[in-house]
């Protein structure tokens, strides 16, 4: 009896050990495996934006360009996980230096932030870039169409929640941001990603200084932990203003980026790779995959070209203002 104890408490305290060790390797004592990274967790998102530009109160010498970008995070599900907004609004006087913006009025909006000034006139108080925190907070969770449908047919949001923190007329900001959702695309981000959005805005004159432009450039990244790019965007819209005996002659309404342009933009003929801006554009992001800020500008070289080998393959425009727009971008 003494004998038949001792066997049955030594089987028990085998059964005791193997059990610990299943338990020491998450649970399974046949596999000898790490548990998974938060890395290898993280779930794939799809990166997204749209830019709905539009020229609108032409009179003789003044105009107003507007270009509101929205970026997006999106998960499989299709509902916003992060989302950037911004706007460049230039407001060219033909009557003040030719129509020449200073510094302080080619910033965004964000970026102006008390300097918009409208908190004056706002029912609840809120500046612009407050108001748009608000609609950012609010979007998050949402799909394009629950988006949508939180604005009123006036233009004003109609949600209630959204009213809380937002008065201001959004119709363009939830087109944009609508649109972004529905054109994200799975470029390499997880949903665990940082979002970031960078707007840049120049005055040019076409030689003959008849026609006034202003272009917008767009950035949009997402980065890991590290602060690598894990996902790319770039675009840009022209904002051409025609011009005669000092007035302006352009038509009021909207107009595309150089990506929805796509064969029109019409530089094909002229690149010595044979491709469109729109193509070399995406071979610029791809090529910004995995790259930080610094080696994003070390692809560039002194004359404002593409010196990287692998970048030179697939884009050879002037890429100085684009490559700090995205380092900008991951900077922000």
């Amino acid at each position: 009896m003494n004998k038949m104890k001792k066997i049955l408490a030594v089987g028990l305290a085998s059964v005791l050990a193997v059990s610990f060790a299943a338990c020491s390797n998450g649970g399974n004592a046949a596999d000898d495996t790490s548990a998974p990274s938060e890395e290898a967790n993280a779930a794939a998102a799809k990166t997204g934006y749209s830019v709905i530009s539009s020229i609108s109160d032409v009179e003789d010498t003044t105009l107003t360009i507007d270009s509101v970008c929205a970026a997006v995070l999106v998960d499989a599900e299709g509902k916003i996980i992060d989302v950037k907004i911004d706007e460049a609004q230039t407001k060219p006087d033909l009557a003040k230096d030719d129509g020449n913006v200073d510094e302080a009025g080619l910033r965004t909006k964000l970026e102006k932030k008390e300097d918009y000034n409208m908190k004056g006139a706002s029912p609840i108080g809120k500046e612009w870039y407050e108001q748009i925190a608000a609609f950012e907070a609010w979007a998050k969770g949402k799909t394009a169409d629950q988006i949508t449908a939180g604005v009123g047919e006036d233009g004003y949001p109609s949600d209630a929640d959204l009213k809380a923190g937002c008065t201001i007329h959004v119709t363009d900001i939830a087109a944009a941001v609508a649109n972004a959702v529905n054109n994200a695309q799975d470029l390499g981000a997880s949903a665990t990603d940082t979002l970031k959005l960078d707007i840049n805005t120049e005055k040019y004159y076409e030689s003959n200084e008849t026609n006034l432009q202003y272009d917008s450039s767009y950035a949009i990244v997402t980065l890991d932990a590290e602060g690598k790019i894990t996902s790319c965007l770039i675009d840009a819209s022209q904002a051409k203003c025609s011009m005669e005996d000092g007035k302006f002659t352009v038509a009021e309404g909207s107009f595309k980026s150089k990506k929805e342009l796509k064969e029109d933009y019409n530089m094909k003929g002229a690149s010595p790779i044979g491709k469109e801006w729109y193509e070399q554009a995406e071979a610029f992001e791809t090529w910004a995959k995995g790259k930080t800020a610094d080696q994003i500008t070390a692809g560039i070289g002194e004359d404002g070209y593409p010196s990287d080998a692998d970048l030179k393959a697939g884009c050879t425009i002037h890429a100085s203002a684009i490559a700090q727009n995205v380092a900008d971008a991951v900077n922000a």
